[in-house]
């Protein structure tokens, strides 16, 4: 789906900007083109100024060579035409490739040769030939004659006493002349058109090369989708590590910077073993094999899990990209929600306790004093079978009712009258809490009261559990002799993080909330500075719960 929507990202890119083929088209097309038009220009230049000067040679060559042959020198020196002339000069236009007319002129400027012979006896109408009464034998001129604008060869027909007698003009059309040249022309367009032609095949190679290197994305959709992903791994909690073959860091997300204590910024190309000695990423680089929920050595006082894959690139291993996931929050959030830590507290406490009492035991015994020993055994053996017989005799939960014993052990360890309301009972059906919801709520009110004893100086230190199971209604209270909570913070208690204890609290009374509302019940606090604080939190069965057990199964 990822990759239909980002080559549909790609197609939107193509029809905005043009595809890597379409841009790298038109720039070969275009160094092309002015490659071509800059090497035309010169060498059509260079071309034409030797075809005009090949030319000029041609025309003058052949008038030359006209201008003294027997027959024009004969014709020029009578001053009238005859059919030799006229038979000579009309086989020599033929003759002569390079040539479109030949013009026999007397001394006085008449014709005595024109290729339409209706033109001869008629004047020249040129008006170089002056050059030729000032000395000069040929030369080659622009001109305009009776055909309109001619390249002409004028060469000087001389007596035998060495006087002008006459001249002759060998010339071509424009016509013919801006045919050699279109013709020259031509070719360079097609050598250019070759060219590319030869420029776009290549271009298309390099632009599928190119193209294949960014695996079928175009440059602009692909820089979209590395920003985007790159957007997404930096909004990750958990920490993104990829290294190199040689154990350099190809790439480093700030949660995982944050983890191994690192600037981002400065992780690039650095060695993972000068960062964290203990990695052993190198052992999935060197087998090839990922490895899951690995428990990586802490990292300070944060325990972390790790997902670690290889990077492949075909068949070769080119490196290894770790997940690392921290658990320490995780781990504290999953002991409170399921009780586990008041529960071993609580056992703690009653551990803590029994020693005590077996120290006092063992210290009467060895004075000898044995009936006392014997009385305080008893004694201590009476209380405690009160207190637990009274909670194992009224509440049939096991989880609770071992919660409130360990509980109790530990509030008389420190100074603390914790009882349970005769009137209470809880029974073994789980019709309104699971066993887990119970520990949690109670742990942490509990604990939430014999912090608040720590702040009652001079008062009798008590609290009191109550809780009352009836057919549609369960009632859990736990009420202290605390100093009570000022009525500015009672709407604040229940935020997480929230307490007047310092950092590392304010979590057990956010959960008791979460758990409340996740089972649908209500909590509601009493708090008076004169007389403590009680929390009462209440559920109802709801109809649904009627039909069903807790665990979504028939009654």
């Amino acid at each position: 789906m990822g990759r239909d929507k980002s080559r549909k990202e790609s197609g939107s890119a193509e029809r905005n900007s043009g595809t890597i083929r379409l841009e790298i088209l038109r720039l070969s097309m275009a160094i092309v083109a002015v490659s071509v038009a800059l090497s035309m220009a010169c060498t059509l230049a260079f071309s034409l100024i030797q075809f005009r000067k090949s030319l000029d040679g041609n025309l003058l060559n052949s008038a030359r060579v006209i201008a003294q042959s027997p027959t024009v020198v004969e014709a020029m020196n009578r001053g009238t035409p005859n059919r030799a002339l006229f038979q000579y000069l009309d086989e020599s236009i033929i003759r002569v490739n390079d040539i479109d007319f030949i013009i026999a002129v007397d001394s006085d400027g008449n014709q005595l040769y024109y290729p339409n012979h209706s033109y001869v006896g008629k004047p020249y109408a040129g008006h170089d030939q002056s050059r030729l009464q000032n000395g000069e034998q040929s030369f080659t001129s622009d001109d305009t004659g009776i055909a309109g604008a001619e390249r002409y060869a004028y060469a000087a027909v001389m007596s035998q006493d060495g006087k002008l007698s006459g001249f002759v003009v060998v010339g071509v059309y424009m016509r013919s002349y801006s045919r050699d040249v279109m013709l020259i022309l031509l070719r360079y367009l097609l050598i250019a058109a070759a060219v590319g032609l030869l420029g776009a095949f290549l271009s298309a190679k390099l632009s599928n090369r190119i193209k294949q290197s960014l695996r079928g994305y175009e440059p602009d959709a692909l820089a979209t989708l590395f920003q985007q992903r790159e957007e997404i791994l930096e909004a990750l909690e958990e920490g993104v590590l990829a290294v190199g073959i040689d154990g350099s860091i190809l790439y480093i997300n700030r949660a995982a910077a944050k983890l191994l204590n690192i600037e981002k910024e400065s992780a690039g190309g650095r060695l993972i073993n000068d960062i964290y000695p203990s990695s052993t990423l190198e052992r999935v680089v060197r087998t090839g094999r990922a490895e899951y929920n690995v428990n990586v050595k802490p990292l300070g006082n944060v325990c972390v899990l790790s997902d670690r894959m290889p990077l492949r690139d075909g068949d070769r291993i080119i490196g290894c990209v770790a997940i690392f996931r921290d658990r320490t929050e995780m781990t504290r959030m999953a002991e409170n929600l399921t009780g586990v830590n008041h529960m071993v507290e609580a056992m703690r406490g009653y551990t803590h306790e029994f020693m005590n009492k077996l120290h006092v035991v063992l210290g009467l015994l060895e004075l000898e004093d044995y009936q006392r020993a014997e009385d305080y055994i008893l004694a201590i053996t009476n209380t405690q079978r009160q207190a637990v017989g009274l909670i194992m005799n009224r509440i049939g939960e096991p989880s609770t009712a071992a919660l409130l014993v360990g509980k109790t052990s530990r509030c008389s360890e420190l100074g603390i009258r914790l009882t349970l309301d005769p009137e209470s009972y809880l029974s073994t059906e789980e019709r309104f809490l699971p066993p887990a919801a119970y520990v949690t709520i109670l742990g942490n009110l509990i604990e939430n009261a014999i912090d608040a004893m720590d702040r009652s100086a001079g008062r009798t230190k008590e609290i009191t559990v109550t809780l009352r199971e009836e057919e549609e209604t369960l009632l859990l209270c736990v009420e202290d002799t605390g100093p009570g909570i000022p009525r500015e913070l009672l709407n604040c208690i229940f935020q997480k993080g929230f307490s007047t204890k310092g950092a590392g609290h304010g979590t057990g009374l956010s959960l008791v909330k979460d758990v409340v509302d996740a089972y649908g019940g209500k909590i509601r606090v009493e708090s008076h500075s004169s007389t403590g604080t009680a929390f009462f939190v209440t559920f109802h069965r709801s109809e649904k719960r009627r039909e069903l057990g807790q665990d979504g199964r028939e009654e």
